[in-house]
């Protein structure tokens, strides 16, 4: 089975969907002047650009690529500035696995680790959509291991091998990293035959770390270098690993399957989100997976370098540690002690890490994380069917009219991997009905009408997204090919192309919290939100990410995504009678 290649969208369809899209967030006189735009690039350059695209798609596919997996992986890798205050995501994940303590750790780490080398053996079983359609797996390949290591000007993908020998051992047995107190400890984690090793020998390798007792290192903490972003980090790691041992360290972390950070102290939820997402000293931030638990409460997380993987495949992997199945086996024999990783850093080096890091926590600091839920209805309260999404994108837009008196533009992230090498599309849920319903819902004089064709331009803008038809994607894949034909358009500098781009609220939402419960990311917008969302058995709930210093607003907004639930529930129940 294999998932189906992404098509090129006609560019006509691309270039309306555009100026839907615009006509809500720009002025009349932009909009004109879009709208001429539009027109001069469709009998110019335009079809020019579509062509080369496509011919561009037909050498992808046959690569097993996709005309956008190699620019879309670009735009991350290139990224300079620290991930997680750019595109690094903290996930708190559900999972039964015991009462918190020593053994609750041990079972997380052990479930991940039956799931990370299920993939390493090559059996993760393909995935599928809710119509049995079969799903790209490409993302799962960071499960494996290996790191995103920063470069100067690009960073690359390094991943390790893991391979049987003919003898029945294995050549390089895969381990794991225990962070704890700021510390970094490796431990072996799989047998001769690529199997974890039993629960107990887990526990006894997570007690073994505890039992070290060592000071917190909270100056400089293991994975504080990797917190910098490539422009900082990408030479000091360099400089880093001109010495012998930091290099065999490095390749040590490089080689784990993943990371474990063992937290101490209870928190509330909030407060365990802020830390897992943005504090130094959590994880080695390069990594693709480091999974967070404390032993004093209920917190677990996942903490994802975003390159390489979305949001839905997380969320699959959170699935599968729910579904292992963990014996009832004896500890190993002589099992190996784990094994603490240090740094040998000059004096000169660490004054300069030092200081970075001082810089980087002063901008983590400005970073927060806001929870609003708001009641949600019982289907059967409703008079007719409307999406959770739906609903709750029109309680952002609702909410935002009320707290500013406008709308700007909103990105909510489409899954793509039914496609190869798919990642994400954009949804663009401010639509002209949308905004139409809200103001007159404002107002005071909504109809049934404006709100089911609110309801339809939604459905619309779903089926284009799934079907490979959406706006951002395919003006990505236009302006690639300008650049690489040398055909410069001025049509992707205009105005009202701007305007949509700027996502005041980036959204996501996973469904509902059975399997992630919530998660935090860096707003993209100096002045907005970053905004998931999160259906519960009698509510919504919205994780508003801000920032401190220039966030619009948060206290309005926060407070009128509660009004605004109220209203579009009081209307639709009015529609009832």
């Amino acid at each position: 089975m294999s998932a189906k290649t992404l098509p090129v969208p006609p560019l006509d369809g691309t270039l309306s969907r555009f100026l839907t899209a615009a006509e809500p967030l720009v002025d009349r006189e932009t909009l004109e002047g879009a709208r001429r735009e539009v027109e001069r690039f469709a009998s110019q350059e335009g079809p020019r650009l579509q062509t080369a695209l496509e011919e561009f798609a037909r050498a992808e596919d046959a690569a097993g690529r996709s005309w956008l997996s190699r620019e879309w992986l670009d735009g991350y890798l290139t990224v300079r500035t620290p991930l997680p205050l750019t595109t690094s995501v903290g996930f708190q994940i559900a999972g039964d696995y015991g009462s918190p303590g020593v053994g609750r750790a041990a079972e997380l780490v052990h479930r991940a680790a039956s799931v990370h080398l299920r993939q390493v053996r090559g059996e993760t079983p393909q995935q599928v959509d809710p119509r049995g359609n079969p799903l790209s797996m490409e993302q799962w390949e960071c499960l494996a291991g290996g790191v995103r290591h920063p470069l100067p000007e690009r960073d690359e993908i390094r991943r390790p091998g893991h391979a049987a020998s003919s003898s029945g051992g294995v050549v390089n047995v895969p381990e794991i990293g225990v962070i704890h107190r700021g510390r970094l400890y490796a431990l072996p984690i799989a047998t001769g035959q690529l199997r974890p090793v039993p629960l107990r020998t887990v526990a006894q390798g997570l007690r073994g770390v505890l039992e070290r007792d060592e000071p917190r290192e909270t100056e400089l903490p293991f994975g504080a270098l990797s917190y910098l972003g490539s422009e900082v980090a990408a030479p000091l790691l360099e400089r880093l690993t001109a010495d012998a041992h930091n290099a065999a360290v490095y390749e040590r972390i490089t080689r784990m399957l993943f990371v474990v950070n063992l937290v101490e102290a209870r928190a509330e939820v909030v407060k365990h989100l802020e830390r897992s997402a943005f504090e130094v000293g959590h994880a080695w931030v390069y990594k693709p997976i480091t999974y967070e638990v404390c032993l004093e409460d209920e917190w677990l997380a996942m903490l994802v370098e975003h390159s390489t993987v979305d949001g839905a495949t997380i969320l699959a992997v959170a699935g599968e540690l729910q579904d292992v199945t963990v014996p009832d086996e004896a500890p190993l024999p002589d099992a190996p002690s784990p094994e603490a990783l240090t740094w040998d850093i000059d004096p000169q080096l660490r004054e300069e890490l030092v200081a970075a890091v001082a810089g980087y926590r002063s901008e983590a600091a400005l970073l927060g994380v806001h929870r609003v839920v708001v009641p949600r209805p019982h289907r059967a309260e409703l008079p007719f069917r409307i999406s959770d999404d739906a609903a709750q994108q029109l309680i952002l837009l609702l909410a935002q009219h009320a707290t500013y008196g406008r709308v700007r533009g909103v990105y909510e992230a489409v899954d793509m991997r039914e496609y190869q090498a798919g990642r994400t599309e954009c949804l663009r849920p401010v639509t002209p009905e949308a905004a139409a319903f809200v103001r007159a819902l404002h107002e005071g004089h909504a109809t049934e009408e404006l709100f089911r064709a609110a309801l339809d331009a939604h459905r619309g803008w779903v089926k284009a997204c799934k079907s490979a038809h959406g706006v951002d994607r395919h003006m990505l894949g236009l302006a690639m090919m300008a650049e690489r034909t040398r055909e410069p358009s001025a049509f992707f500098g205009s105005p009202a192309l701007a305007a949509v781009r700027h996502d005041f609220l980036s959204t996501t939402s996973i469904g509902g919290p059975d399997r992630i419960v919530r998660y935090a990311f860096a707003p993209t917008t100096p002045e907005g939100f970053g905004v998931t969302y999160t259906t519960c058995a009698d509510s919504y709930e919205f994780c508003v990410n801000y920032r401190r210093d220039t966030s619009e607003d948060l206290e309005g907004f926060a407070h009128h995504l509660t009004t605004a639930a109220q209203t579009l529930w009081e209307f639709l129940a009015s529609l009832r009678g």
